[in-house]
């Protein structure tokens, strides 16, 4: 009688070779466990947020006026300012914006910026007429100005060439002008321009606000500080188109006086900006 024993160490060699066939045998009963559907979705990649500090040239502006005289029944009279002319300032902005490609990207942007705004005037109306000598009025107006701008932009970027990036743009968007208090000073004048003693007044015209077209062009280069933040310096050239500047002073609104008194023909602006780009990437 043979002993089973025997082939113990036959069964010892072979369990070896058996155990994958086992295996394959238990992955078709056990189902592999399910990979999770949900994938991340990048949503950084193309962002920036931008600042900007603008410096802006002084510059002039055309505007005109109206006068009223009620001496048989209301009349009114449209006259054209000499100039006006608006200081020297600085502005700041804040934007975000989208990088679409290495060429095109395009971005929103607030700004904000003061400014003072000094008219002179010479009419060959009487100020006063109980100066007979007073044939002519020099008027000096001055107040200031305050604006917030809502910019689209698009810019087309160059090239990059050892970290500098130039680019041109344009924008285009809504201006809110809003006038200070028109402080208006008049001094009678005779036959040769010399300022008439004791003729002339003082007025305050009530400044007035408007919400007016504006469009931009602009140029600049960027330059690569880290891999996320740019430097931007350019030129920019604006324009906001005309509108109400004051009403009537507070002596003619009693006469009967109405409407709007003083409009600008609107004014463009030169700006040499400095700014940061971050990229949200």
């Amino acid at each position: 009688m043979i002993s089973k024993f025997r082939y113990l160490p036959v069964l010892a060699l072979l369990a070896p070779l058996s155990a994958p066939a086992v295996a394959a045998d238990l992955d078709q009963i056990i189902p592999a466990p399910m990979e999770d559907p949900y994938v991340p979705v990048e949503i950084g990649s193309g962002w920036y947020i931008r600042g900007d500090l603008s410096y802006d040239l002084a510059t002039s502006m055309s505007g005109s006026y109206r006068t009223y005289g009620p001496v048989i029944a209301p009349v009114y009279s449209d006259n054209a300012y000499d100039n006006f002319d608006l200081a020297a300032a600085g502005d700041v902005s804040i934007g975000m914006g989208y990088q679409l490609n290495s060429w095109i990207r395009a971005d929103a942007t607030l700004g904000y910026w003061s400014r003072d705004v000094n008219g002179t005037d010479t009419a060959p109306i009487a100020c006063d007429p109980t100066f007979p000598l007073a044939v002519g009025c020099r008027s000096e107006d001055s107040t200031e100005m305050q604006v917030w701008e809502l910019m689209a932009n698009g810019y087309a970027d160059l090239g990059t060439y050892v970290g500098v990036t130039p680019y041109i743009g344009a924008g285009a968007g809504l201006a809110r002008v809003s006038y200070g208090d028109f402080s208006n000073v008049a001094y009678c004048t005779d036959a040769a321009g010399v300022d008439v003693p004791g003729c002339g007044y003082n007025a305050t015209h009530g400044g007035l606000s408007s919400w007016r077209f504006t469009w931009a062009l602009m140029a600049g280069a960027s330059y690569d500080l880290t891999l996320n933040t740019k430097l931007d310096l350019g030129y920019r050239y604006s324009h906001i188109q005309g509108g109400d500047m004051f009403g009537w002073d507070a002596a003619s609104g009693a006469l009967g006086a109405t409407g709007v008194q003083g409009s600008d023909d609107g004014f463009s602006q030169h700006q040499i900006r400095a700014g940061i780009r971050y990229a949200l990437w």
